[in-house]
């Protein structure tokens, strides 16, 4: 197996590490110190929670540009230049003392994100592996998982002894000190794949079935991470509107991160026997019966439980389809333009999710919430049915031979 080459395996445990440290410090640590922010800040909760919003929203914006620079330099040096610019972004946070200079440094960790974060990463192991690209971005994806389950509680320890901006303050000498050399000197030099090397995929970016494809496999991961990642915010909340005890949410709410990496730990061990098409297929059949049954159930534990292993299950696959459904259909050698393309939309999407789908818990409850995700996760179904009659089809039959 390709991801067994030893610069490969080396590449996946540095970026293992890399990626756990950026999102964990860039991202998820204000789920930790939003609370200590917004009493400091004298800002709302919401307002402050607007601060990964502004983050997702840059990303975006960046998308195209460094889809250019991966082309122009690869994404070893571009992972390395978003290390280095998430450290003065986390020290400005650290200092803010109004929203002005909160939300510039938010916006400075998306220019950074959209060099250092997951995009980067797969991008940097589409060139290294070449036709072994799905297996190592698997396995990296697997790691990942870890990541909450790592940083919350280091956030919350240190947030005890150094306050919020102390926090701030360590995770940007994490991102110069720790990232920044390992993306460039513990990963080898790349070259993009060559497309002549290539078998396979044959689907053209630049022609009309190649833009379809792309059309289907952004509307499919939109809509699927419109439903995760509004409901990664809200999750406790939903369950606490079906009069759940505030413990036993808490509870349900930590559970779905593990059942998460079960199912990306499932996909990984399932080595080449199934691709990015049938893996995101599969969770897309999966969410709608399992959002059926929590609005059915009106949050009896029966109806909890299952909905948790479904959406675990379902949320976990897709990560790691979202991630390798572009090698189904393209080489290699575009996968850094394809990612590029899909990033901008994504996360536009991913931005806009949480503070819609609070607005709608709070006010018009948990039926009107689950509807309109449900509306969502049939989307994604008609997509990826429709991406896998392209599959099936003819012409890419015969461009596959």
């Amino acid at each position: 197996m390709i991801v067994s080459h030893p610069a490969v395996l080396r590449s996946v445990a540095v970026l293992s590490i890399t990626q756990i440290i950026a999102w964990g410090t860039m991202f998820m640590a204000i789920s930790v110190t939003g609370e200590a922010m917004a009493v400091d800040l004298r800002l709302s909760r919401g307002t402050i929670f607007l601060g990964p919003t502004v983050m997702l929203v840059a990303m975006a914006l960046c998308s195209p540009p460094v889809g250019r620079l991966y082309n122009l330099y690869g994404a070893r040096l571009v992972l390395a230049g978003g290390s280095l610019l998430a450290a003065p972004g986390l020290w400005l946070l650290s200092t803010s003392d109004n929203a002005y200079v909160y939300f510039t440094a938010w916006g400075i960790l998306g220019f950074a994100g959209a060099g250092c974060l997951t995009t980067s990463a797969h991008v940097f192991l589409a060139e290294l592996a070449g036709e072994g690209a799905r297996r190592a971005i698997g396995a990296q994806m697997l790691f990942m998982a870890l990541a909450p389950s790592l940083f919350w509680p280091v956030t919350d320890f240190l947030q005890a002894e150094f306050g919020w901006r102390g926090v701030c303050a360590i995770y940007g000498c994490l991102m110069l000190f720790v990232c920044l050399p390992l993306h460039l000197c513990a990963l080898p030099k790349t070259n993009r794949p060559s497309a002549t090397n290539d078998s396979g995929k044959s689907a053209s970016i630049q022609g009309g079935q190649g833009r379809r494809i792309i059309v289907l496999i952004t509307a499919a991961i939109a809509l699927n991470g419109f439903v995760t990642w509004g409901f990664q915010l809200v999750i406790i909340d939903l369950f606490r509107s079906f009069d759940v005890a505030d413990y036993l949410a808490v509870g349900f709410g930590s559970a779905i991160g593990f059942i998460q990496m079960s199912a990306r730990l499932f996909d990984f061990l399932g080595g080449n026997r199934w691709d990015g098409l049938k893996t995101s297929l599969a969770a897309a059949v999966i969410m709608p019966p399992c959002l059926l049954v929590l609005a059915f159930g009106g949050g009896a534990e029966w109806s909890i439980f299952l909905f948790l292993l479904l959406y675990g299950l379902s949320s976990g696959a897709m990560s790691v389809g979202r991630a390798t459904l572009p090698l189904v259909f393209f080489k290699p050698a575009d996968y850094a333009d394809v990612a590029a393309r899909l990033a901008l939309p994504l996360n536009l999407a991913f931005a806009a999710a949480p503070p819609f789908f609070t607005m709608v818990l709070s006010a018009y409850g948990n039926r009107v919430a689950l509807a309109f995700a449900l509306l969502c996760a049939l989307g994604t179904l008609a997509s990826m049915v429709a991406l896998s009659r392209l599959a099936k089809s003819d012409g890419y039959a015969a461009a596959v031979r």
